[in-house]
């Protein structure tokens, strides 16, 4: 989940980027110059792309993480404490962060939040005080739900 949350951080400093170069745009469309500046507008056209491709290849790199973590993790039970919507919505499904406590078979337990997109026919289904079985990398809070 590390590197998924990077990517879609990246992902919202090219937006936040990309507002410097649309304000000379649109101070040359007000001041009425000659010429368009076309290095804003080639600034401005790239922050848009790379946003984009960012923020949706977060999504491509934290499933792929999640896969990683169920292949290589040692399976555990989790007690959810908490649910609550991103705001984000994927496919007109919710990206839904959830709260867990792990408690692993030979260490001790540590609290951790997963992020996944979850279908409304599920949701109901996942419910604070509910176990959950997970996999976990040992000596990490890195964690994947077992049936999502």
């Amino acid at each position: 989940m590390v590197w998924e949350q990077r990517v879609r951080r990246i992902a919202w400093i090219c937006f936040a980027l990309m507002w410097v170069p649309l304000a000379f745009v649109v101070f040359a469309a007000v001041t009425e110059t000659e010429e368009p500046p076309v290095p804003a507008l080639v600034l401005l056209f790239s922050f848009c792309i790379l946003f984009a491709i960012l923020l949706f290849g977060s999504f491509v790199v934290g499933s792929r993480e999640k896969e990683r973590i169920k292949k290589t993790g040692i399976p555990a039970k989790a007690t959810i404490l908490s649910v609550s919507e991103t705001g984000t919505r994927i496919n007109d499904q919710p990206l839904v962060r959830i709260g867990l406590e792990v408690q692993p078979p030979y260490e001790s337990r540590f609290t951790t939040t997963v992020e996944y997109v979850l279908s409304y026919a599920v949701l109901p289904q996942i419910r604070p005080g509910d176990k959950v079985p997970v996999y976990y990398i040992e000596g990490t809070t890195e964690v994947a739900l077992a049936d999502l």
